[in-house]
Parts: C-alpha cells; sequence; structure tokens
C-alpha cells in the first residue's frame, strides 16, 4: 500500500535529478527495500511522506557523488538549474561559483586533455571521433577524458557544500 501511494512522487523526484528513469526507479526501490528490511526497528516520527522524500533526496546525492566521474552529473546539474526556474539571488552566486570551479578545473588540465575534454563535452564527439581528429588512439582519448573527469571531481569535492545545497535547493 505504502509503495503504491509514494511510489510516482518519489521516482519522480529522482529521475528529475538523476535524468534516467532507470537508475531513479532502482534508488526508488533501494529506499522501500531499506524500509523493509528495517520495518522492524524503524522508528518514524511525523509525517511518512516527508521521511520518504527526504530519503530520496539524500539517496540521490550519495548516487550523484558516487558517479560523477562516470556521469558529469554535476555539468547537467548547474545546466538544469540555470534553465529551469528562476533561482534566487543566493543560489545564483552559488551556481556561478560551481561552474566558476568547474571551468578552473579544466583551464588547469594539461592541454591536449583539455582539448579531448571539450570535444567530447562541448561538441558531444565520441571517442573514436576525438581520436581521428586529434591522431591519437581511442584507449588515450578514454584516459585523458576518465583524468579529466577526475580532476573536476576533485575540485567539486573541494565545494560539496555548495553542490549538496544546490542539489537540496533543486529537489525542494
Amino acid at each position: 500500500m505504502l509503495y503504491r501511494r509514494y511510489w510516482e512522487s518519489l521516482f519522480a523526484t529522482a529521475a528529475r535529478a538523476l535524468r534516467s528513469k532507470t537508475d531513479a526507479a532502482d534508488l526508488v526501490q533501494d529506499i522501500f527495500l531499506s524500509i523493509w528490511n528495517r520495518r522492524h526497528d524503524l522508528r518514524i516520527n511525523g509525517s511518512l511522506g516527508a521521511y520518504l522524500h527526504t530519503s530520496v533526496r539524500y539517496n540521490v546525492i550519495k548516487y550523484i557523488e558516487k558517479n560523477i566521474t562516470r556521469r558529469d552529473y554535476l555539468v547537467l546539474l548547474t545546466e538544469v538549474l540555470v534553465h529551469s526556474q528562476p533561482p534566487d539571488a543566493e543560489s545564483q552566486i552559488q551556481i556561478k561559483e560551481l561552474q566558476h570551479t568547474i571551468q578552473s578545473a579544466v583551464e588547469q588540465m594539461p592541454k591536449k586533455m583539455r582539448e579531448v575534454y571539450q570535444l567530447s563535452r562541448k561538441h558531444h564527439l565520441s571517442h573514436k571521433e576525438i581520436a581521428e581528429r586529434l591522431d591519437i588512439s581511442d584507449e588515450t582519448v578514454k584516459k585523458h577524458i576518465q583524468h579529466a573527469l577526475q580532476i573536476i571531481k576533485t575540485a567539486i569535492s573541494l565545494n560539496a557544500s555548495t553542490f549538496a545545497v544546490l542539489l537540496l535547493q533543486y529537489l525542494k
């Protein structure tokens, strides 16, 4: 009964943040499974709906932090935040700070890595297309992308609180 009552709104929240219906469905399923496994010990004071939505928010943050190098969620999130509802002044400052952090990390990359990263992310070229254009191997392209994303992830981790605040504001 709880699953049927809350699944759709929890799924919508997760899908909006993750931009993947499959990942959102898995995340919501994991939350319900966790509740079922802890059903004898779990004590919820207050609204069950609020508890579930808070669980989704925090699980989305953990998911994004865990998978940020694989999926470049941060760039997607800042784009969504910029192009969705008009953010308040504080959010605008935080968004610009986050974008600046990413841009600074990209600018500090070695020249070839930066070029590969920009061809991949800004021009949406495949690894094969980048390799052909720059006359390097597919594997070299893959390594450059992996290292570039790690550099961005490290830069973001230094501003993790800003990222978390923006994500929570977006999910509300």
